[in-house]
This record gives C-alpha cells, structure tokens and sequence, in this order.
C-alpha cells in the first residue's frame, strides 16, 4: 500500500496498492535478462529485501542492488537503526543504496550509509531541503553536500568510470544475461 494522511485524518491522494506479483516481477526480470540489465530492487520494507534472495535462488535473476526506499509514510522510516539491520538481509557481495524522503531526517541515514558501505544517492525528487533546512535551488547543492558527506565516512565520490566498473554496466558477464 502506498499511503499518506493528513494531519485532519484524510487522506492526502487516494490509497494505492503496488502490486508485485511474483508472475509480474518475473516478466520484469525476463526483459531485463534478454536485454543484460541488472536489475535494482526498490525495497520499501524487510519482506522485499528478503524476498529478492528467493528472485536470486529461483533462477529468476543472476544478481541483485538494493535500493532501501525510506520516508514514505506506509513503508520504512527514515532511521539509521534500520541500516544496522538491513545489510545483514542483502545477497554476499550485492550492493546497496537507500533513497531517502524527507526533510532534516535524511541528512544522519544519508552519513550512517556512508559509514556502512552503502551508495548514495540525492535529487530533488526525494527532497527539496538541505541539511539547515535551506531550500536546494537545484540538485548541484544536494549532491555537493552528499559529496561532504561521503568524504566525512572517509569515502570518495567514484568517477563516471568507476561507478560504471562498480556496477557492472557495460561490462560482459556482469549484467543480468548473457
């Protein structure tokens, strides 16, 4: 379910249903393969990051990147003691990002995930505020200030090239097919 409330108790849009059916999710997987596309799971709770290692142990699916959806009112909250959790849940060497929703809330997730291995990632379509609560006027502050973030946790920003190594993208045998 995908669900927000306003504070009157109404809804904020009408409730929806992400339906994922292994059957759809297999059709998704099998493009995916044909065309050599690793795919990433957007994990919006422990049951989707459990059940990608059973897409894995079915054949479904060579590997896995994980992506933990945090900030969204009906799925995980924005705290960083679920990422002492969730890494411990993901497939040996598979990677893993969080995509954060919020405001102020983000800011300590998007440090501990730095501080745990895990990939950043920032835009204005996840928030519209820095970690002073300043407005971004674009995503250029919202990326600089993860760069900072990064280099805090003792982490560099990976170039074009490197981040394409690091994902397997264009890089024979580590898609999805072959």
């Amino acid at each position: 379910n995908y669900l927000k409330i306003r504070k009157d108790g109404s809804w904020a849009w009408p409730p929806m249903l992400f339906d994922n059916p292994v059957e759809k999710v297999g059709q998704f997987l099998d493009v995916m393969n044909e065309v050599g596309a690793r795919p990433e799971f957007e994990c919006f709770d422990t049951g989707i990051v459990r059940s990608v290692g059973m897409y894995v142990a079915n054949g479904m699916t060579k590997s896995a990147q994980y992506n933990f959806v945090m900030g969204v009112a009906s799925g995980m909250p924005t705290d960083t003691r679920l990422l002492e959790i969730l890494p411990d849940y993901i497939l040996p060497g598979s990677r893993w990002q969080t995509t954060l929703i919020g405001r102020s809330e983000i800011w300590p997730v998007h440090r501990r995930a730095a501080e745990l291995g895990g990939m950043l990632r920032t835009g204005l379509e996840d928030t519209f505020y820095l970690p002073d609560g300043e407005r971004a006027t674009g995503n250029g502050h919202l990326i600089a200030t993860l760069a900072g973030i990064a280099r805090e946790a003792g982490r560099e920003v990976a170039s074009p090239d490197e981040a394409r190594e690091m994902l397997g993208l264009g890089i024979p045998g580590l898609g999805t097919g072959d």
